[in-house]
């Protein structure tokens, strides 16, 4: 690196003569942060009560919701649930991604909303189609508002309580890791 002339540190010093220090930006950090918190508060919260609703609705009385015990995951823990009786094998199998995927969903850029609804129907059409294990890109929530990945969280829950799905986890790094998960359906 070369050093600056006399001539040269002039010219900067006269260029930079009205700039003054920028003030430290924690507080507006701290004051956004809490907005995020709350704004992430506020989806789950509007997420159980949708939940809840659906619950009452006929037909759905005996559906136990399991979001409610949920606590929230971090951008890098694994995701992993399988429904009772499933064999040791088969877990294993997705764990190592050795089904292969026979479909695939990106949820990245929409609302929760929206990625709700999609995940809904991409999971309901793979059945349709008799498709056994698929990838549903979550992402792992870095531009997210909310202070913990809203569509990671969002997946967690909701792949629990839909029936057809009888596993989920985590995928290996080559297919997402931790942004993504296989998912096994039940076969018909």
């Amino acid at each position: 690196m070369s050093k600056l002339s006399d001539e040269e540190k002039s010219l900067f010093a006269s260029a930079m003569q009205d700039v003054s220090p920028i003030k430290s930006t924690n507080v507006i950090k701290q004051r956004n942060e809490t907005q995020q918190t709350k704004r992430y508060q506020q989806t789950m919260k509007m997420l159980r009560d949708k939940n809840r609703k659906q619950q009452h609705e006929p037909g759905n009385a005996s559906r136990i919701s399991q979001y409610e015990k949920l606590t929230t995951v971090s951008a890098y823990e694994s995701l992993m649930h399988h429904r009772k009786g499933m064999r040791l094998q088969d877990l294993t199998r997705l764990k190592r991604g050795e089904y292969p995927i026979e479909a695939e969903l990106d949820l990245h850029g929409l609302t929760e909303m929206a990625a709700d609804e999609a995940l809904q129907n991409f999971i309901n059409r793979c059945y349709l189609h008799k498709k056994r294990c698929a990838l549903v890109i979550h992402g792992k929530g870095y531009n997210s508002e909310a202070s913990a990945p809203v569509l990671k969280n969002l997946v967690n829950m909701r792949l629990r309580q839909i029936r057809k799905v009888i596993a989920f986890c985590s995928s290996l790094p080559k297919d997402g890791g931790t942004g993504s998960v296989y998912v096994l359906l039940k076969a018909q």
